[in-house]
Order: C-alpha cells, then structure tokens, then sequence
C-alpha cells in the first residue's frame, strides 16, 4: 500500500495564531512564542500519508459502492444525504494523514508541567502541520486527475460531512492497512494518534472543478465556524 512520506511542511505562525484567534489580529508575542511552538515540533512531527485508489460503482441512495483495487468485493461507505456529491467520481483517492503520536505525548508533558501555553501552541501548530499533510494528499489527487484529464470533486470525511457520523471510519478504515503508518481506531471510531485524518475525494470527467474542493456548507460545524463567518 503506497504510503507518502517525503512532504514539506511549511507552517507560519500568523497562520497559527489567526487560527487560535479566528482570524483575528493577535499580539506580536503571542507570533513570536508560537514561532518557537514550530521550532519545537521540527522533532515532533512525522508526517505520513497511507492512501489507495478505489473504483466507484456507483451511488445508491445515501450510500456509494466501491471496489477497491485488490479487486476483493465491493465496499459501501454511508455517506447519508450527500452521497449525491460521488455521483460524478469514476475513481476515489481514500486516506488516512498523521503525523504520528511524538508530539501528543510531548503537549502531555508540557500540561503535567504547568507549561500550559507552550502546550497549547504546540498542540495548535500540530492541528495545522496536519492539515499541511491533508493539503499535500489534496495535490496529489489533483495531479492525477489532470494527467487524464478528469476534475475532482471535494474532500469528503466521516463526522465532518453532514449525515457521514464518526462511525463512518469503520467502514472507511477497513480499506487501508492503518498499522502501516502506526495509526489505529478507536472502539468510538476516533483515529489514534489523535492529529491523524481520513478523506474521501472522488475524481471523473463529470467533474469541473481542477482543485479538491470543500463541502464547507454541508459541514456539521458550518453554524459556527468563524472562517465562514469571515
């Protein structure tokens, strides 16, 4: 199962710190500690990326139907009333991003050790280094689907698109190989080490779009998100 290891992380600390304060300006202290956040996590963050290409059958209903390319059976992943958005994909790129549990047990030393904002601004900086990793996954779903000259659809996870709950993992997980990147599931279906994520991106010729886009309006969260609020 291919696994990508060789990413480039690049994190700036404004864009930490207009995270931490929803896009509001922040004290120039507040950039410079978190500066030091990122120094620290140098040593701390593993990024990996464990992904498979898998052939869309179809979409039945609230349900997509898969096969995966060991050809073993299909899969049905229930994605619920937005299943609508694979309705397009001849191929999905399916993924598990981590950047590994080192730098969780260190923010757990940081807050046993009173070292309370340092623990917050590292366990930030992580948040962000991991969304870097789901960025580098996004190109390269983008490059492939150009190479054939397909658009893409968005990037699509279980407890973030509305009506795919968090049990969606299950299904989802059993695709891929997870120990090949020392990441697990929860009996909850939570991704251990927790700074790990899954996703779902569809791409065919129905597609338009040359960038993996979002579903930010179907987001479970979309109420009160600041950055949609912006």
């Amino acid at each position: 199962m291919p696994v990508l290891t060789d990413m480039e992380i690049k994190l700036d600390a404004r864009e930490v710190v207009l995270a931490l304060h929803q896009g509001k300006k922040a004290p120039k202290a507040l950039v410079d500690e978190t500066k030091d956040a990122i120094a620290q996590s140098q040593d701390l963050v593993h990024p990996r990326a464990l992904y498979e290409w898998v052939k869309v059958v179809g979409v039945n209903g609230e349900q997509v139907l898969l096969t995966p390319g060991n050809g073993d059976g299909d899969a049905v992943l229930k994605l619920g009333p937005h299943a609508d958005l694979m309705a397009k994909a001849e191929l999905a790129l399916i993924s598990i991003v981590t950047i590994g549990g080192e730098i969780d047990e260190h923010i757990d030393m940081l807050n046993k050790s009173g070292k309370l904002l340092e623990a917050y601004l590292l366990d930030s900086v992580g948040v962000v280094a991991l969304a870097e990793v789901g960025k580098a996954v996004r190109e390269y779903a983008e490059k492939e689907a150009a190479s054939r000259g397909w658009g893409v659809g968005a990037s699509l996870a279980p407890g973030s698109l509305q009506g795919w709950p968090i049990e969606g993992q299950f299904d989802l997980c059993a695709l891929l190989p997870l120990d090949e990147i020392d990441v697990h599931l929860s009996e909850s279906g939570v991704l251990v080490p927790f700074k790990s994520a899954s996703g779902l991106i569809g791409m065919g010729r129905g597609y338009s779009a040359k960038i993996v886009g979002s579903v930010c309006r179907f987001c479970i969260r979309a109420e009160t998100c600041w950055r949609r609020k912006k």
